[in-house]
């Protein structure tokens, strides 16, 4: 079996210093959040009475996010709002409608001047101030009791099938009918999940963060500052699809797909280098031959990949984007040696090393060139969902 070398972690981290968000967008993120969890919550909403309660999503929560490639591409925020109401109260088409008012009011509160858009799960808002967001925010309800045992013996852990939610979709046949057959998601056991899979890389860098006084305890410490190799993976990934599928990004792999495919194929690597080039060997093994393809980990049913069967290019090009990722890391692991850094690293990320930089990645006395193993799939034959053919 041919294999791909390491890539040197220092090359990797002067990358993700320039591919990464400052804190400061985390945070900003974060009082969003928190500022529409107050705003259904006061004394005159229509739904406080339903205990609403705002959950971020997404690669906020995740400590993932990555700056995007064009000055006017928006940041996209996710959360989840669960109502303590039963799936048969409402329809899902009045469950809509009636968080949507209070959305509607918020933006208007919030002096947010462009309407918000429904989705066919969400509301959308979107923020124009200093930093480009634009919030995706579903209405939920807890799943059944009948649901999470269903959860639990698919093999779902219970603390994670607890958190399984259903959620509206004007797509579904009884949307504006009373029906116990909403569609069930889990998003935040998604999240659990990954913060199980995530966090005992980060254990040490936690407690320097609190003897430091940055935070007062471990759990203070939010996802974002944890820094993990499974998370500056992913980081690096998603730039790589970017770079690769820029001139048609609705053609490109999705964030979730990645996601979860780097978390199941993450072995708690503490070296980046070595996490990255494992993540990207392995993680094809839990792509699945039959439907769901990739299943959610905490709620088996649903399937991150079920527009493949829909558009078999989709498919196709998260293999031709794999097939490229094997290659590419394969030519970064030897580009140091070789002096040619900079256009290498150019071309994969779109990163303009820094004179400093480029010298501390390239010293002038070279280490011995490391042999690179070609990939076993001939990338010349891959498809090229970039091009406008």
């Amino acid at each position: 079996m041919t294999t791909t070398p390491a890539v040197r972690a220092d090359i990797l981290d002067i990358i993700l210093e320039h591919i990464d968000i400052p804190p400061s967008y985390y945070e900003k993120a974060t009082a969003r959040h928190k500022s529409l969890g107050n705003w259904l919550c006061r004394p005159a909403s229509t739904i406080a009475s339903l205990n609403p309660h705002v959950s971020p999503q997404g690669s906020f929560r995740y400590g993932t996010v990555i700056r995007p490639l064009t000055p006017t591409a928006e940041y996209d925020l996710d959360n989840v709002t669960t109502l303590q109401l039963d799936k048969t109260a409402l329809t899902q088409k009045q469950l809509k409608e009636l968080y949507g008012a209070e959305i509607s009011a918020y933006a208007e509160a919030n002096g947010i001047l462009a309407p918000i858009e429904e989705k066919h799960r969400c509301w959308r808002l979107r923020y124009a101030d200093e930093i480009n967001f634009h919030l995706d925010t579903l209405p939920s309800l807890p799943e059944d009791p009948a649901r999470i045992a269903w959860l639990c013996a698919k093999g779902v852990p219970p603390d994670l099938a607890s958190r399984a939610i259903a959620i509206t979709d004007r797509r579904h046949p009884d949307y504006e009918h009373i029906s116990d057959r909403l569609l069930s998601s889990n998003p935040r056991g998604f999240a659990r999940w990954f913060t199980q899979r995530a966090r005992p890389a980060a254990e040490h860098r936690l407690r320097k963060l609190v003897e430091g006084r940055a935070y007062a305890t471990v759990d203070d410490v939010p996802p974002y500052e944890w820094k993990t190799p499974l998370q500056r993976s992913i980081q690096l990934l998603k730039r790589h699809r970017d770079c690769m599928f820029l001139d048609n990004p609705n053609l490109a792999p999705i964030s979730m797909i990645i996601t979860n495919l780097a978390t199941h194929a993450y072995e708690g690597q503490t070296d980046i280098g070595a996490a990255l080039v494992h993540i990207v060997t392995t993680m094809p093994q839990f792509i699945r031959a039959t439907k769901p393809r990739v299943p959610n980990p905490t709620d088996p049913s649903e399937d991150y990949a079920d527009k493949w069967e829909s558009n078999p290019a989709l498919e196709d090009n998260f293999w031709a984007w794999h097939h490229q990722v094997t290659a590419d890391l394969g030519q970064l692991a030897a580009a140091a040696t070789q002096r040619r850094l900079q256009p290498t690293i150019k071309a994969m990320f779109e990163v303009e090393l820094t004179k400093d930089e480029a010298r501390t990645l390239e010293p002038p006395t070279m280490s011995q060139p490391i042999r690179v193993v070609a990939p076993a799939i001939a990338i010349s034959s891959a498809p090229k969902p970039w091009s406008n053919a």
